[in-house]
């Protein structure tokens, strides 16, 4: 049948199903909605999935989660659905029975998969509490090659252990407060989202307080949604890791909608820094990047990231613009984007000329998840003043670029990034780059999902459920390779690259099994400078992995509600 015939007959259909929108959104029978959802399905105007998931909603359909699915599969229009989203409003608001005096202020409590959720009876005030679990292992056949010292270890941990609470305040106030056991040292470092939104203007929102920053389309998605078990290279060196944490306290400012029927997205803001995060190292031999210390407190206690001995933060000027230059009513799509930051770095030094707080650092792990000692680092880019060749940074500018695509049960994402470090006894030569591409395929007829909201993946919904479902699950193969080079003409920070293989079972929405096999190809750092070990319980300087391929067998097993 011919495209635009289909839609017209599939339009058709939805009128010729007895649909009055004043009757629908006033409160139908069960047996109304399902006669409804199996004409629809029959017709082709909605998918199976979407036919169970509007069939949980009961009553209303989901008010307008019918509107919004007919609108995306193309059996409406826009113009459409904003007439019919109207009539819903004024239907609903027409039909609704006077309340009573005794449930005027009576809210409403839920409990299901998605946690525990509250809100009044006006809508104006809501509440969700929720959280995810994420249990890792390692296993790893290490270089014998390698210095005493520099073996990956075994082991099994949480990765992530979350709690968070959000919702509305007045209707107009978003907020979101997350706290992860795992993180870090715990303390304030646990905290990741503390902010308030307001969401007056929708779909323009303004945010203060800390939240994750917009770079990367791997780095904005949710570790939830995630193909790997760890982020790529890049993402961890840039992006995750360390003083440069992404998860930053400030003012953001975003916005989403279509320009000739093609979704885009746009957020950014001015941000300092990490509430509790590390620091990028002390200042002992973190010349040439040759110290691997993951960085924290100096000698005198104080966070080397944070504001001390007169001194301020840092603060960074971030965005990241989105573009769907293409999609189908099938799911298929390509997304590009790009994101740009340009960060002021403090720097302060004792009287010695030691350098008391500030700097920057780039550091990561080689794609391992339980043994994250940090093969590739840059150390404190700025150094004592007493140094040899003493190097002070006063600012860092990053950009990025991003192109994915999803075509029928495949998907498939490259990024690449770069950091341009300027300052003192810094050049135009001293840029780290890194990128990685990475396709995946659903053996089960899946797509991927995307979030035309915030620009990235979305939740893949499995077409059926393994646990309390009659199939399999969705299973889900993927590849990826990845290379991060923080090696310049005054930066030694070593250049590593890796390459993944993964397979994912999705028994349910929110429940999920993973297993990587990630091989290290090499390491290549200052060959002139000598493998050794600082002080007892710190790590090998870089130079110990230079050279060095293991193997890394990975598992994880996540929850989220």
């Amino acid at each position: 049948m011919h495209k635009n015939a289909r839609l017209n007959h599939l339009q058709h259909c939805i009128g010729a199903a007895a649909i009055s929108f004043t009757t629908l959104f006033s409160g139908t029978s069960a047996a109304a909605d399902k006669e409804l959802l199996d004409i629809l399905l029959k017709n082709g105007a909605i998918n199976e999935q979407q036919y169970d998931a509007l069939s949980q909603k009961g009553g209303d359909l989901g008010g307008n989660d019918l509107l919004q699915i007919l609108k995306k599969n193309g059996a409406i229009t826009k113009d459409q659905y904003n007439t019919l989203s109207k009539k819903q409003s004024v239907a609903v608001t027409t039909a609704a029975p006077p309340a009573k005096a005794e449930e005027k202020d009576a809210g409403h409590v839920k409990l299901g998969a998605n946690g525990l959720e509250l809100k009044s009876s006006d809508g104006d005030f809501k509440a969700k509490i929720g959280g995810r679990i994420q249990v890792d292992s390692q296993v790893n056949w290490n270089d014998p090659n390698g210095p005493p010292g520099t073996d990956l270890a075994n082991g099994v941990g949480f990765r992530r252990t979350r709690l968070y609470t959000e919702g509305t305040l007045f209707k107009d106030y978003d907020y979101r407060f997350e706290y992860d056991f795992s993180r870090n040292n715990g303390g304030t470092q646990g905290i990741t989202d503390a902010f308030l939104k307001y969401v007056y203007f929708k779909p323009f929102a303004i945010s203060i307080g800390q939240r994750a920053e917009p770079k990367s389309m791997e780095s904005v998605i949710s570790n939830n949604y995630l193909t790997f078990i760890e982020r790529p290279l890049p993402n961890n060196a840039f992006i995750e890791q360390g003083s440069n944490s992404k998860y930053q306290l400030g003012l953001q400012a975003e916005t989403y909608d279509e320009v000739f029927d093609l979704p885009y997205t746009i957020r950014g803001g001015i941000t300092t820094e990490s509430v509790g995060a590390p620091g990028p190292g002390n200042s002992s031999d973190n010349s040439q990047g040759k110290s691997n210390n993951p960085g924290g407190t100096n000698a005198n206690g104080t966070n080397i990231n944070r504001n001390a001995f007169s001194s301020n933060t840092s603060y960074q000027l971030v965005g990241r613009g989105t573009i769907l230059p293409y999609k189908d009513q099938d799911g298929n799509l390509i997304h590009t984007g790009v994101w740009g930051s340009w960060r002021s770095v403090n720097n302060n030094f004792n009287p010695d000329g030691a350098v008391r707080t500030g700097g920057w650092a780039f550091q990561s792990q080689p794609d391992s998840n339980v043994d994250r000692t940090n093969w590739i680092n840059t150390g404190n880019l700025t150094t004592a003043k007493t140094a040899t060749s003493p190097r002070e940074v006063n600012n860092v500018a990053m950009f990025g670029a991003e192109l994915a695509g999803v075509f029928g049960p495949t998907h498939l994402e490259a990024e690449y990034m770069q950091a341009q470090i300027s300052g003192k006894g810094y050049g135009g030569n001293d840029t780290l780059r890194g990128f990685y591409t990475a396709g995946g395929w659903f053996l089960t007829g899946e797509s991927r999902p995307y979030d035309e909201k915030i620009g990235t993946w979305n939740r893949l919904i499995p077409k059926q459920n393994f646990l309390f479902g009659n199939g399999w699950g969705a299973w889900e193969i993927a590849a990826r390779y990845d290379l991060m080079d923080m090696n310049t003409k005054h930066i030694r920070g070593g250049s590593l690259n890796t390459g993944t293989l993964a397979l994912n079972w999705y028994l349910t929405p929110r429940v999920r099994l993973m297993t990587d096999w990630v091989h290290v190809f090499g390491t290549q750092t200052d060959s002139a400078s000598s493998c050794k070990f600082p002080a007892q319980g710190s790590n090998a300087s870089i130079v110990c992995f230079n050279g060095l391929s293991p193997d890394i067998w990975e598992t994880r097993v996540q929850v989220d509600f």
